[in-house]
């Protein structure tokens, strides 16, 4: 009797659920040209119930202990995830960052800023490589404009930083209201009642 063909887990030791969100997570890893071991330690961590230790990592997502060691130090680095303790046990335990504002708001700033502050320094030696070069007088107008051109995206780029800070921590209901200045809540963010018509109960 030949067996029905099953699709082999994505990882060692996680169930069906598990592996779904693990491999959301690794797809998310993949597009930021992340290692996957990054997408599935964050993954495995973000749909956990408590606190994982590092042994748990490494035999549930079946990785080598190297590349656990590093994807979760770069996870701690970009404040995704974060260490937490364990009365009575040794080990190091580790949890996922959930407020994806608060996830997103500190990858802004710690990933995007600078790579951005890094590409003006690299505008500004190709503006002086123009300065200095005499071998193509004929393009350097041409070469000009186009250099031009990058530190005016890179500008608009660090002048938007602080206004998808400032949207990613405005709760999502009342977003559009408190952007342009209204207020759709009342006290401890529930909308407001508008008031009743006169002559009606």
């Amino acid at each position: 009797m030949v067996s029905p063909k099953q699709d082999p887990p994505s990882a060692e030791g996680l169930n069906s659920v598990e592996a779904e969100f693990v491999a959301f997570f690794v797809q998310m890893a993949t597009a930021l040209s992340l290692p996957r071991s990054v997408g599935e330690i964050f993954g495995y961590l973000f749909c956990a119930d408590e606190p994982k230790p590092f042994d748990e990592v490494v035999s549930r997502l079946g990785i080598s202990k190297g590349s656990a060691s590093q994807g979760l130090k770069f996870l701690l680095s970009m404040g995704a995830i974060s260490t937490v303790y364990v009365p009575r046990d040794r080990r190091t335990f580790y949890e996922a960052e959930t407020k994806m504002r608060k996830l997103f708001s500190r990858a802004l700033q710690e990933s995007v800023r600078p790579h951005l502050e890094a590409n003006g320094r690299l505008i500004d030696a190709i503006e002086e490589h123009i300065d200095r070069s005499q071998d193509h007088e004929s393009l350097e107008e041409h070469y000009r404009a186009r250099a031009a051109s990058l530190k005016g995206w890179n500008d608009k780029a660090l002048q938007l930083l602080p206004l998808l800070d400032k949207l990613i921590s405005v709760p999502v209901p009342s977003f559009p209201f408190k952007f342009f200045g209204g207020d759709s809540s009342g006290e401890n963010g529930k909308p407001k009642t508008p008031p009743a018509k006169p002559g009606k109960p």
